[in-house]
């Protein structure tokens, strides 16, 4: 006999997608993919959760819901079963969600935007250093992070390591926020910090509705977790305790996961906040912007906070004979573009302290000013920086807006100067011996390499 799911979703190909049944079905399989060894009132409950999580309408809810039960009775009066799950989540599927929940989603977005800079104030503010705490941790337990000793502190997070620092403490420090715990009580100590964390992200124009309280940054990191693909079950076992306003989320059964797959949930979280580890990233100079003299900006302005990021830029020698002296140049394989290693949080402040100079820019993914900093991801990087360090006349390199389009055959390179490469045939042009190489800065720039290669040293793979 097939389970209800799977009547489901045979009934979901007969109707119209148009339909409130429609509607109903494909939110239910949606919700439920992936879960396993739930029962069907367990699923039914994650799918009304899921409903409440993502904002749908009580009205709508309690329509969803009406569709799938009639479904269901069709389902027993086929198979000749009896009893109703549905009566099991009446009452949460009549849970109202406080406007301050719904809210939030917002704010959570404009801190997102903003976090490089809370990153950068909480090393001197010791009330950020504990939003963050408590903010990667999943945890509302202020009291415990204020009272947390220098002892106790386990490095878990490498975006908390380069806030806290604790290979700096001073061997008589006691705690590892400096607030005065030795002057002051607890819950002072608690309104001070609270305070101090909400009138800063006030400044920020974040401002929670009601008052803010350390539940406000479980909810953050919750609706982070959801737009990183992180299910309800997971959150819900992740979390110790639900915050206001997400008790509904108790309903659910928590997946069944082991303290190391919950601590790599809120790495994982933690990442997409604040990445940690370093990128390469290009910067386009400004026509005249001498590259010894910006590398010499750079090292005096941005390498202190931008964690000794490193500058690549290929040059290579052209020798000529002036009168009857051999002169040797020094030119740039690529003029105007310089690559750039460093921490993805540190790349913001490079392109601004560049911008100001008027030196160049950083190049984005679109041409939009709000769009993300592209990234050159390492294996081409390598696979660049290798062609260039054994660079020769039949290597030619420039700037090209566009790629072309590709056939798609993966191929392996077998001999000559990029044996051992394995790459995708864009375009196939006949009596050519060249082969393009592209290593992408943006949507709309890539690098161009062309190499002359043999065609008996391609070989296609498999």
């Amino acid at each position: 006999m097939e389970s209800f799911p799977e009547f489901v979703a045979i009934r979901l190909g007969r109707v119209s997608n148009r339909t409130v049944d429609y509607k109903s079905i494909s939110s239910f399989l949606s919700s439920i993919k992936g879960i396993e060894g739930q029962n069907l009132n367990g699923l039914l409950k994650v799918w009304v959760a899921d409903m409440i999580d993502r904002g749908l309408a009580l009205a709508s809810r309690k329509r969803y819901v009406e569709k799938l039960g009639a479904l269901y009775k069709e389902y027993c009066g086929l198979n000749g079963l009896s009893g109703n799950p549905f009566v099991g989540i009446k009452e949460l599927c009549a849970v109202d969600v406080p406007v301050n929940a719904k809210s939030l989603e917002v704010e959570s977005l404009k801190i997102e935007k903003a976090f490089d800079v809370i990153m950068s104030a909480a090393v001197s503010k010791p009330e950020l250093a504990v939003f963050l705490y408590l903010l990667f941790n999943a945890s509302s337990d202020i009291e415990k992070a204020i009272s947390l000793t220098t002892e106790e502190y386990e490095p878990k997070f490498s975006q908390l390591d380069e806030i806290i620092r604790p290979s700096r403490f001073h061997h008589r420090r006691k705690y590892v926020f400096d607030l005065g715990q030795s002057r002051k009580r607890m819950p002072q100590l608690v309104r001070e910090v609270t305070n101090a964390i909400e009138v800063y992200l006030r400044t920020k124009d974040i401002v929670f509705p009601g008052a803010f309280t350390p539940d406000v940054i479980v909810a953050l990191w919750m609706a982070k977790a959801r737009r990183n693909g992180v299910s309800l079950l997971e959150i819900r076992q992740a979390v110790s305790a639900m915050p206001s306003g997400y008790e509904y989320l108790s309903s659910i059964e928590g997946a069944a996961l082991t303290s190391e797959e919950i601590f790599s949930i809120k790495r994982r979280v933690a990442e997409s906040l604040a990445p940690s580890g370093k990128r390469w990233y290009a910067i386009k100079l400004r026509r005249g912007v001498a590259y010894d003299a910006f590398a010499d900006f750079i090292t005096a302005n941005c390498f202190n906070h931008s964690d000794d990021c490193l500058l690549f830029y290929p040059q290579k020698e052209i020798i000529r004979r002036v009168e009857k002296k051999i002169v040797t140049k020094t030119a740039p394989v690529i003029p105007d573009i310089v690559f750039i290693y460093l921490n993805p949080r540190h790349v913001r402040k490079v392109d601004a302290l560049i911008k100001t100079e008027r030196s160049g820019y950083v190049f984005r993914v679109t041409s939009a000013a709000d769009s993300e900093y592209s990234v050159i991801d390492t294996p081409s990087m390598t696979i660049f920086q290798r062609m260039i360090g054994v660079f020769t006349p039949d290597i030619k390199l420039d700037l090209t807006t566009e790629s072309p389009v590709g056939i798609g055959r993966e191929v392996v390179i077998t001999g000559g100067v990029m044996s051992g490469y394995e790459g995708t045939i864009f375009d196939i042009k006949e009596g050519s011996d060249m082969r393009h190489i592209y290593v992408r800065l943006s949507q709309k720039y890539s690098i161009k390499a062309e190499v002359k290669v043999e065609e008996m040293y391609v070989k296609a793979i498999g």
